[in-house]
């Protein structure tokens, strides 16, 4: 159906279209689908390619991984022609929806805060417990403790959660705080802007002198941007010599940015450096059942534990398999078990491989943060050699793999094979923190955790 059949009287075109798009979903069984879609704004149209504004990137991601697909099918249809998405992060508040309730906006300085990113919210276990601590510190007398404070690890731990929080936190206690939130893609938009509209006394007084916390999400992205990472420089030394607070977040620690001054690396390591790991089976678990709690959804254990099992790695694809669940769920109202869970979630649940030799030594070799050949080396540091008895163990325990087969692939004599795997046997049944790691790196294999 052309665009032009959709407008009524009015009304923006692109108003109409999008709201057509939305009742054609809702009609189709997209119900909840629809209702997040409600949130985004439609910009322009032009040459098969339909731009829509999202008011965070947060929201953006999970759009784009959960109904990308979806969308642009829809509005090929609609439009009759071939269509691609593309977001664009622009000054809106968005519609308030299930799951994603948002802050009002305190003051002109607050950068779109989400209310759902608090201490509250955010589950703690050993994984995660320096920086909530560190950032619950921050909240509670900003400049005074860990500055800055710089929290990194891998993509949907948790991090941006942390820096909501501890914004959401400063606001409560004093609602005239200026607080700027933005991503370093962000700032270094906003300077580019403001050098070529030669506005750049505003720029600076934004941020350096209207500003009593200053939140960075993903400053890895300063990396080989040098006139952004000069101004960043000085934005930071103004703020830090008044005692303005500055929490910054990365995917890498200082030392592994590529491209980053080192003037700039040696201002992060004045403060607090704290990573965020990978949540173990417990609190992925906990994590899901919190989630739920918050939304009014009734999750049994058994489905938690199945989700756990499977999404292994990622807090934020924790919340895209719990959401999809509940949406279909409460579509259908079939009964939440594993056999419905594992059935609404076999497209983005991950295909079980062929468990060997290799694919033990990748996981634990990830768990323990090595690499493969360390764990084959002769190195007889303690942490090393710990991990390479573990992962002998379960090669011995899981595979068909024989000692002397075993020998050869961590180059040892067979006989060490055996004291390894005897060693770990031993110390289990009086070593709680083994216990955990073992039970831990059996569920990410995909093996029975009970033997």
């Amino acid at each position: 159906m052309p665009l032009s059949s959709v407008l009524v009287e009015n009304e923006p075109p692109l108003q109409v279209f999008w709201k057509k798009l939305l009742g054609n979903l809702k009609a189709e069984g997209h119900a909840y689908a629809a209702s997040q879609l409600a949130q985004l704004l439609p910009l322009s149209t032009a040459s098969g390619v339909v731009r829509l504004g999202v008011a965070d990137r947060f929201f953006r991601d999970w759009i784009d991984d959960h109904y990308r697909p979806l969308l642009e099918k829809s509005l090929s249809e609609l439009l009759a022609t071939p269509c691609k998405v593309e977001f664009e992060i622009v000054e809106i508040q968005p519609v308030v929806a299930p799951n994603f309730p948002t802050a009002p906006l305190k003051n002109a300085h607050v950068s779109k805060l989400n209310a759902r990113f608090s201490f509250e919210t955010y589950v703690v276990a050993d994984s995660n417990q320096l920086p909530a601590a560190a950032a619950a510190a921050v909240a509670d007398e900003p400049g005074r403790y860990y500055n800055p404070l710089f929290i990194y690890g891998g993509t949907g731990l948790g991090k941006t959660h942390l820096l909501h929080a501890i914004g959401n936190r400063v606001l409560e206690g004093n609602s005239a705080a200026r607080v700027v939130y933005l991503s370093s893609e962000e700032f270094t938009n906003r300077f580019i802007e403001s050098v070529r509209d030669h506005r750049m006394t505003e720029f600076r007084r934004k941020f350096r002198e209207e500003c009593d916390l200053l939140l960075i999400d993903d400053i890895q992205f300063l990396g080989k941007k040098q006139e952004t990472q000069n101004e960043f420089f000085y934005t930071f030394n103004a703020l830090h010599q008044v005692s303005k607070a500055i929490v910054l977040t990365s995917d890498t620690a200082p030392s592994e940015i590529p491209g980053l001054e080192e003037r700039l690396r040696s201002r992060f390591t004045m403060g607090l450096i704290t990573d965020v790991q990978e949540p173990n089976f417990e609190m992925r678990v906990a994590i899901l059942k919190k989630k739920a709690d918050a939304d009014g959804f009734e999750l049994p254990d058994k489905v938690a534990h199945f989700i756990a099992r499977h999404v292994l790695r990622n807090v934020r694809e924790l919340e895209g398999a719990l959401i999809k669940l509940c949406a279909v769920h409460s579509l259908t109202r079939q009964p939440m078990t594993e056999e419905f869970a594992a059935q609404v979630l076999k497209d983005i649940l991950p295909a079980k491989e062929q468990l060997d030799v290799e694919g033990i030594l990748r996981e634990v070799a990830r768990f323990f943060k090595l690499g493969i050949e360390e764990l084959r080396s002769t190195s007889r540091v303690k942490h090393i050699a710990h991990a390479r008895q573990v992962a002998m163990y379960l090669c011995r325990a899981h595979t068909r793999a024989s000692l002397p087969e075993l020998g050869q692939k961590f180059n040892k004599d067979h006989s060490t094979v055996l004291a390894s795997v005897r060693k770990i046997e031993l110390i289990q049944e009086k070593d709680e923190v083994l216990r955990r790691d073992l039970v831990e790196l059996k569920t990410r294999l995909g093996l029975d955790c009970t033997h």
